[in-house]
C-alpha cells in the first residue's frame, strides 16, 4: 500500500498466531521494519529490511524518507493497541497515513491458556517502567495482567506487592508464550517471591477478586 505506513501486530511470537491480514501485508511489502527477532521470523529475503532498536527517532526518519515511494510495513509484537510501537508512530504520522492491522497479544494468549475472560482485567507494562500504582489495583480487588521485563521480574513483582501489604493472591505466570518452550505456572505471591529471579519476560496474572 504505497503512500501508507502499514503497522502489523505479529502476535505473541510463533508464526501460527500471525493473522492472514497481517501475513498478506507483510508479503506485499517492499520495505519491512521491526525488531531483529521479528524480521528474522516474518520478513522475506527479497525485502529491504530496517532493524528497529532503541533509536526510535531514527526509525521515524527512515519511514518518513521511504513510505511514499515504497510499500512499507512496520512489524510490532503482539497487538498494535497494547503497549506497542504503533502508538509512538501515531505521534509522528497522521491517521490518514497509518494503516493498523491488529494481532493477538501475549495477554490475550495468557488468558486463553488460563481459560479465563479478560475484559475486566487491568493491564500494566513494566517494560522500562516502575510498578507505580500496581499495589493499589491489587488492594482494590482487581485482576491485573502485568508484562514484566528482565528488571521487574515476576519474583520482584511478587516481593514488591507483599512489601506494600497486598494479600497473598493467586498468581499465574506465562513465559515464552506460543513457542515450543512455553511455560505457564500457577502459584501465590508468597511462593513466587521466593522462587528465584528468572529474567525471561513474562505475563503475570494476579487475581485478587
Amino acid at each position: 500500500m504505497e503512500g501508507k505506513i502499514t503497522v502489523v501486530g505479529t502476535g505473541p511470537g510463533h508464526p501460527d498466531f500471525l493473522t492472514p491480514a497481517g501475513a498478506a501485508a507483510i508479503a506485499d511489502a517492499t520495505v519491512v521494519l521491526g525488531g531483529r527477532r521479528l524480521l528474522e521470523s516474518f520478513a522475506h529475503a527479497h525485502q529491504q529490511q530496517f532493524v528497529v532498536d532503541k533509536d526510535l527517532k531514527g526509525a521515524v526518519e527512515f519511514i518518513e524518507q521511504n513510505y511514499r515511494q515504497h510499500k512499507l510495513t512496520v512489524l510490532v509484537s503482539g497487538d498494535t493497541g497494547i503497549y506497542s510501537l504503533a502508538s509512538y508512530l501515531a505521534r509522528w504520522f497522521s491517521p490518514e497515513t497509518l494503516n493498523f492491522i491488529p494481532g493477538v497479544s501475549s495477554v490475550q494468549l495468557m488468558f486463553a491458556r488460563l481459560k479465563k475472560p479478560w475484559q475486566k482485567a487491568s493491564i500494566i507494562s513494566l517494560h522500562g517502567r516502575p510498578p507505580q500504582g500496581l499495589a493499589q489495583l491489587i488492594k482494590g480487588g482487581n485482576m491485573v495482567a502485568v508484562l514484566t521485563d528482565n528488571r521487574y521480574t515476576p519474583c520482584e513483582v511478587a516481593s514488591y506487592l507483599l512489601q506494600k501489604g497486598c494479600p497473598d493472591c493467586h498468581v499465574a505466570v506465562g513465559t515464552n508464550l506460543s513457542y515450543d518452550n512455553e511455560k505457564v505456572i500457577t502459584s501465590s505471591l508468597r511462593t513466587l517471591a521466593s522462587a528465584g529471579n528468572d529474567p525471561t519476560p513474562a505475563v503475570v496474572v494476579i487475581d485478587n477478586e
